[in-house]
């Protein structure tokens, strides 16, 4: 996607008040008249809907996270919410402004990304994996401290990645033209609102009858007589999983990354999984315990292929980092007015949130202070590598910088893998919450919203993203527990994984066979990656989506792919339906994930 230029495509930047205030009075009759006022911008109703809107993308991203090591900014989808409930509040009193509508998008946001955070979705699994189990509140705590250094990077970088450098950012430029759009065309919310609520309730309504009646089973299964390998579907998870929450996942990721993860689950399953068992290096009594040692080899090369695309991905980004800085270290003077005023407050803020995380750190992940102030400093590189990652490719590569921080870390420190997951915890944690702060500040750009009022309702809607994401994962994993086949936590293994290696265990703690496999996999991740930056880049597979097939169930891999499959095919069919069907696919995420959550809250009742 192209970017959208202020003032062009329907976006056009709004007049700042004090703009507004220099402009001449003028009327017909030659009598100064008062000009309109400036458009509603941070409100309390803005600020109230976009804590609703983000507290259903923190349970959905818990959910969905948990489930496929993926999470959802919410960029596009809380503009559209957003424009909805505003005008539902409006009714009896002034219309929202896209301005408005763009604050409570950008709170969504916020709350939104706090699951990843505070590293409920690598980090705090793995540890929990390693026999670490850190409080909820220190974690809530934690998180907020990550998520506030987050987007205090995103703000310090604004100024040279989306105005100097211009870069692309589609994920907001896309959200900015949503909102235009639905301010300026009555008819351009209702199909993209149909789509959303008709495929939600559908969702749910499966997701109800799958979970709490039982009447649809989780996998449907190929017939017992198509074996691969001596084995039967049932051991290599072959089959459809009735999750509309994959089919949403697949229509939003693209045509690609559906394929390329389906590669490599076909890869893991079907090519080594016979072979592993053929070899005796996967052995186990059962289908259940066979497979589970299916997946502790296969997740070596899984983890391969996604350490060398990031990697890769970094070693591109190096040449800008004298850049990011000297821009940080600037910070205390930056821009002018509203600006000026915040860029100060920014930069007095960040001592206290570092000693708040660092606390937090030492107390809950056992991160002593040097090593804290270690990871912090490997976090300020790794972090703009992400936020300018993310805006020329509008990929965020959040668990893969962490991943490279935890290697950057096992040569640094002492040999403990709990202390170099937390290391890497702290990396992937600011880095997601500036990557979605940097989309929503794009959005805001163009729009013409005042940066410092984005930056307030940011940092507002971390204390709430806290109080939902922590209660939603000790629910799930209190329900379903971590590493099952409900929850099978793909980021966290991989945490875990790569802290297994890079510490005590080394390469003599690897699976049999699996060294080699690995190694070959690493290179494999940088050669596509470095490929796929030139003419090749849509006909080769994305070797991080590779490597998460290898990663999650095969079924699950499947009805994924085939959400991306029914999506290309009806875009290329009808293409005026594209926005509808994106919507579609959010509705079947968020329709499964509150469902999903909330007939886990009915089972832990039962079972208390």
């Amino acid at each position: 996607m192209r970017k959208l230029p202020a003032g062009r495509a329907g976006v056009a930047p709004a007049p700042l008040p004090e703009e507004s205030a220099s402009r001449p009075l003028h009327s017909v009759s030659g009598t100064p008249s008062p000009l309109p006022p400036a458009p509603r911008e941070l409100t309390v109703r803005a600020l109230v809907m976009g804590g609703l809107i983000g507290s259903v993308l923190a349970v959905t991203n818990v959910y969905m996270g948990l489930k496929t090591g993926l999470w959802e900014s919410g960029c596009v989808l809380s503009s559209l919410l957003a424009f909805g409930g505003l005008s539902v509040l409006a009714r009896r009193g002034a219309p929202p402004s896209p301005l408005e509508t763009n604050l409570a998008q950008t709170t969504a946001v916020s709350v939104g990304a706090m699951p990843a955070s505070a590293g409920l979705l690598g980090a705090v699994p793995a540890l929990t994996l390693l026999g670490t189990q850190p409080p909820g509140w220190a974690v809530a705590l934690w998180g907020v401290g990550l998520g506030t250094l987050g987007v205090l990077f995103a703000f310090s970088l604004r100024r040279r990645l989306l105005e100097e450098e211009a870069l692309p950012f589609p994920t907001g430029a896309a959200a900015a033209e949503l909102i235009s759009t639905l301010h300026s065309t009555g008819s351009a919310y209702a199909a993209r609102a149909r789509g959303l609520w008709t495929s939600g309730l559908v969702s749910g309504v499966l997701t109800w009858l799958r979970d709490a009646s039982q009447l649809v089973p989780p996998v449907s299964l190929l017939p017992a007589a198509m074996r691969v390998g001596g084995m039967g579907p049932e051991t290599l998870s072959l089959g459809m999983a009735w999750n509309p929450m994959l089919l949403g996942i697949g229509v939003l990721v693209g045509l690609q990354a559906g394929l390329s993860i389906l590669l490599g689950s076909l890869v893991a399953w079907l090519g080594l999984a016979p072979w592993l068992v053929r070899e005796g290096v996967a052995t186990g009594a059962t289908p259940d315990a066979l497979r589970e040692s299916l997946a502790a080899w296969l997740l070596w090369p899984g983890v391969g292929l996604m350490v060398g695309a990031a990697a890769t991905s970094i070693a591109s980004q190096v040449r800008a980092l004298p850049a990011v800085l000297a821009d940080l270290r600037g910070l205390a003077r930056y821009g002018e007015g509203w600006e000026a005023t915040a860029s100060r407050w920014v930069a007095r803020a960040v001592l206290p949130v570092i000693l708040l995380t660092g606390a937090m750190g030492w107390f809950a992940f056992h991160l002593s202070p040097l090593y804290f102030l270690l990871a912090l400093v490997l976090a300020v590189p790794l972090c703009a590598v992400c936020a300018r990652a993310t805006g020329q490719t509008d990929i965020a590569p959040i668990s893969p910088v962490g991943q490279f921080a935890q290697g950057a870390f096992g040569m640094l420190a002492p040999p403990l893998p709990s202390l170099n997951a937390s290391a890497g915890a702290v990396v992937s944690g600011a880095a997601s919450h500036a990557s979605g702060s940097l989309w929503s500040l794009q959005a805001g750009r163009l729009l013409g919203t005042s940066a410092s009022r984005q930056l307030l309702v940011q940092l507002s809607g971390l204390l709430l993203g806290a109080a939902v994401a922590l209660p939603t994962y000790h629910l799930l994993v209190s329900v379903h527990g971590l590493d099952s086949q409900a929850l099978p936590v793909p980021t966290g293994r991989q945490f875990k994984a790569v802290a297994e290696l890079l510490t005590a265990r080394g390469l003599e703690g690897l699976p049999r066979s699996s060294t080699l496999a690995t190694g070959v996999a690493f290179a494999l991740g940088v050669v596509l990656s470095a490929a796929a930056r030139g003419r090749l880049a849509r006909l080769l597979p994305s070797a991080a989506a590779m490597g998460l097939g290898f990663l999650l169930p095969a079924s699950y891999a499947v009805t994924l792919c085939l959400g991306t499959l029914l999506a290309a095919l009806v875009g290329r069919l009808r293409p005026s339906t594209t926005q509808t069907v994106q919507s579609a696919g959010a509705g079947a995420i968020v329709g499964e994930s509150l469902v999903g959550v909330f007939v886990s809250a009915l089972s832990l009742m039962r079972q208390g």
